[in-house]
């Protein structure tokens, strides 16, 4: 019994330090009631780093059980909790189960005695409990205390006092609230990145890029700021000038995984798969949540393919990339997206490039238990063939062959998107007449 206690005691416990900092640990709470009904805002419980050998988040986490455990366990380490910290302790761990009002009458009673982290921890809490009980103009007082001094919780009282802002549609307020600790603290991240938003909810598109490209193009601009305005422009098209902003963010920031993933995708708009593929095997090093990097694995493989070489001559020269090495990038795109699609069933696109996949690599069966299983990515509203494919139209007002047409489009629909001259429509409209080939 003792040797699991303490196994998870361990987990909790860090190394005790002489000092110890203050954190924000994020809840739901209650915003403000707009037309009768409620709204869920984010909220923040203020507390210290460590107390005694115990991390004080992952206990606030922790099962009932283990906690308790790491309670007890802590008594036998060589710095002890003391009694108050024990309270301090179990009157978070009230908050985090809902009950505020016990933890508010611990936490009362222990502030007149804290020492002055607890203190602070003990003050920001109390804004916090007064927000909750229905006071928010005294918590908006103390909160507003806290934000502007040089205490160990003022980004708890920022972040809270920025959320009550939203939440009443106070931006003016919350403008001013960033502007304040910018003026103190010009490269604080979080001031940084709430300013951006409330710029993002006040001004039209091409104010918004020229606030991005301003705060991107400084020499002490933030790399967060960069990929920001790295994403904007690979939303716009702007491949080359998203890859430069991409590039230089992640620099500073090299484990953002999304923002690897992100540069992925414009390497492989470029036509770049080699680099487009370092760039994903670093998201997967970063950390990566979203199920898109499996299928933008799979058509970056794909499209390496057409890189090896079918000849002799390269590979005298060398050049490793062969045929064989083809068909090993084709199975492994098809069991990078077996791997993926479990992760976002929804997919679509991911759907159709595993069938894809599959009668490439000749696996025939699967491909067809794939469709029949998932049949809804495969098909859609019914369109009469003669609506896929209809001849070309030679008329003085839409000629067909005229340079600035580049022959007809094909069909009424936005599906299929291809131009045929009078030459190659006869040979498409034979393959339209068989059931060779089944749009979908």
């Amino acid at each position: 019994m003792y040797r699991a206690m303490g196994a998870w005691a361990l987990f909790l416990c860090a190394a005790h330090a002489a000092y110890a900092g203050c954190e924000a640990l994020e809840l739901i709470g209650r915003g403000e009631m707009r037309a009768g009904a409620g709204r869920e805002i984010p909220l923040y419980l203020a507390i210290p780093d460590t107390l005694g050998p115990i991390a004080v988040r992952p206990f606030l986490m922790a099962p009932p059980e283990k906690a308790k455990a790491a309670l007890a366990g802590s008594d036998w380490s060589a710095h002890p909790l003391s009694k108050p910290d024990v309270h301090l302790l179990k009157a978070l761990r009230d908050w985090t189960e809902g009950r505020q009002m016990e933890a508010g009458e611990a936490m009362a009673a222990l502030l007149p005695k804290a020492s002055p982290l607890s203190k602070s921890v003990l003050r920001a809490d109390k804004a916090l409990l007064l927000y909750s009980a229905g006071f928010t103009d005294d918590a908006e007082k103390e909160w507003n205390e806290l934000a502007g001094s040089n205490g160990a919780c003022k980004d708890a009282a920022r972040k809270n006092l920025y959320s009550f802002y939203l939440d009443r549609r106070k931006t003016e307020k919350a403008q001013a609230l960033c502007d304040r600790i910018l003026a103190l603290e010009p490269k604080d991240r979080w001031a940084n990145d709430a300013k951006a938003y409330l710029v993002r909810l006040a001004v039209s598109d091409e104010d918004w890029e020229r606030f991005l490209k301003e705060k991107s193009d400084g020499r002490d601009s933030l790399f967060e700021m960069q990929i920001a305005y790295g994403r904007l422009l690979k939303s716009q098209g702007r491949f080359e000038e998203a890859k430069r902003y991409y590039s230089r963010g992640l620099e500073g920031a090299p484990r953002n995984g999304p923002a690897w993933l992100d540069l992925a995708e414009v390497h492989y708009r470029l036509g770049l798969p080699f680099l487009a593929q370092t760039c994903l095997m670093k998201s997967f090093e970063a950390g990566i949540r979203d199920p898109y990097v499996f299928e933008l694995l799979g058509r970056v493989l794909v499209d390496l393919t057409r890189y090896a070489a079918k000849g002799e001559e390269m590979r005298a020269l060398g050049w490793g990339i062969d045929s064989l090495w083809a068909e090993r990038c084709w199975r492994m795109a098809e069991g990078n997206l077996e791997s993926g699609f479990p992760h976002d069933l929804q997919s679509r696109s991911m759907a159709q490039l595993l069938y894809h996949l599959y009668c490439h690599n000749r696996k025939t069966d699967a491909a067809r238990e794939l469709r029949k299983g998932f049949w809804f990515h495969f098909t859609g509203p019914e369109i009469p063939r003669e609506a896929w494919l209809h001849p070309p139209v030679d008329t003085s007002e839409s000629p067909c062959l005229a340079p600035e047409t580049s022959g007809c489009r094909t069909g009424g629909n936005l599906l299929l998107a291809v131009r045929l001259g009078f030459v190659a429509h006869p040979l498409a409209a034979a393959v339209f007449a068989t059931d060779f080939f089944e749009p979908f």
